[in-house]
């Protein structure tokens, strides 16, 4: 099993590649967006390949290989359906199946990212028995747009005007998918909202190892919302300086998913997996200092420029001023903002600190050598955690 994981790994990195080559030449904007989609294909396939050769009972790294391989389908297979209809029409043989296949693949790996990966994580099981309906809820909005899609005519401007759907369905057919689209769209709704209230539900109830892997899937996860949160508002926007907005979000989104499945793999194999706090408050902390001295900065040059461009004719003293100001700020407002961080959110951390901290202080003044000995033991046990500890004394 293992050498067949690792030749469909092979084979979805290989279409995945495909489809970049095969827009080099056109366009350098789809050559980009195909090139995120690579590096998404790589992290969701390589983490499932992973996953399911050194957990094979889990189910997510099956989704996650399951997804990244849809995915990769889709892309190599519309690849072809252009070159073979719209580059170079005719050089690839039955290239209108191609396009059949990439819209019925490409669907269904938003749901089985967002939904069901999500649901089953982090210990492959649902949270609790009468948690079971969700994945039946869940399937129907993870396959629908495949097969709506494949029965659907293309999209307009896809490929030549003469170039038809050969399953597209007419009349009453194209009436019941209007129908039953709506419905799967509303299902795709309520599953996600019951995989979030499965997520909150598990972090409530876990301790230890598995709170801590939930937080590894939550810190991806504010990445990629937001992004994605933006690309669909100003998705509708066709002029003016918001399409360059949903043009920069679209794929920063996608490459922020990217980092998704790689966080699930880091959580469930346990690889560093107490470094999450850490990493969420160097998070954190680097973000407000970003934020409060770049508007510092702003508001200091705005200030100045308003009060010295009388006497000085020039900015050139108010932005020398300003930045000297900053630099001089940044590493006590640095140290300042970590350690409220700290405080709040890496609570080991900053508990071990304030406990070296008051070691210190007490070894000053200490002379006594049983007193000491106490003291050096209290303190690695209070700040390392050890099973066992010991003093080794050379005399």
């Amino acid at each position: 099993m293992v050498g067949a994981v690792w030749i469909t790994w092979v084979i979805a990195l290989a279409l995945g590649a495909f489809a970049v080559v095969e827009s080099l030449p056109t366009n350098l904007a789809n050559a980009g967006f195909s090139a995120v989609d690579l590096l998404l294909v790589l992290s969701t396939v390589t983490v499932g390949a992973v996953l399911v050769t050194r957990l094979p009972r889990h189910i997510v790294g099956w989704l996650l290989l399951i997804g990244g391989v849809s995915l990769a389908v889709s892309l190599g297979t519309q690849a072809l359906a252009d070159y073979g209809l719209n580059v170079r029409p005719g050089s690839v043989p039955n290239a209108i199946w191609f396009a059949v296949i990439s819209g019925a693949t490409g669907g269904s790996f938003i749901g089985l990212l967002a939904g069901l990966v999500p649901f089953y994580f982090p210990t492959g099981r649902p949270p609790s028995p009468r948690w079971r309906v969700v994945p039946f809820i869940a399937i129907i909005p993870t396959v629908a747009p495949g097969i709506f899609t494949a029965l659907s005519p293309f999209s307009p401007g896809s490929f030549p005007a003469d170039v038809v759907n050969p399953l597209a369905l007419g009349g009453a057919g194209a009436q019941l998918l209007a129908v039953l689209n709506p419905i799967s769209n509303v299902l795709g709704l309520v599953a996600f909202l019951l995989v979030i209230a499965s997520l909150v539900v598990r972090y409530r109830r876990a301790a230890g190892v598995e709170r801590a892997q939930l937080k590894w899937f939550v810190v991806a996860g504010l990445f990629v919302v937001p992004t994605f949160m933006v690309a669909i508002l100003t998705s509708s926007f066709t002029t003016g300086p918001l399409v360059i907005v949903t043009n920069v979000a679209w794929p920063l989104g996608i490459f922020s998913l990217a980092f998704l499945p790689v966080a699930i793999g880091l959580a469930i194999l346990r690889y560093r997996l107490y470094e999450i706090d850490r990493l969420i408050s160097r998070t954190i902390s680097w973000a407000i200092l970003s934020l409060g001295l770049g508007g510092l900065f702003v508001a200091l040059i705005l200030g100045a420029q308003a009060f010295l461009a009388p006497f000085t004719g020039s900015n050139e003293l108010a932005v020398a001023g300003s930045t000297l100001l900053v630099a001089a700020l940044f590493q006590p407002v640095r140290r300042r903002v970590q350690r409220l961080v700290d405080r709040r959110f890496n609570r080991a951390r900053y508990d071990a600190e304030r406990t070296v901290a008051a070691f210190a202080g007490r070894l000053r003044d200490e002379v006594d050598f049983e007193r000491l000995r106490t003291e050096i033991l209290n303190t690695v046990t209070q700040t390392v955690e050890p099973t066992s500890v010991s003093l080794w004394l050379r005399t």
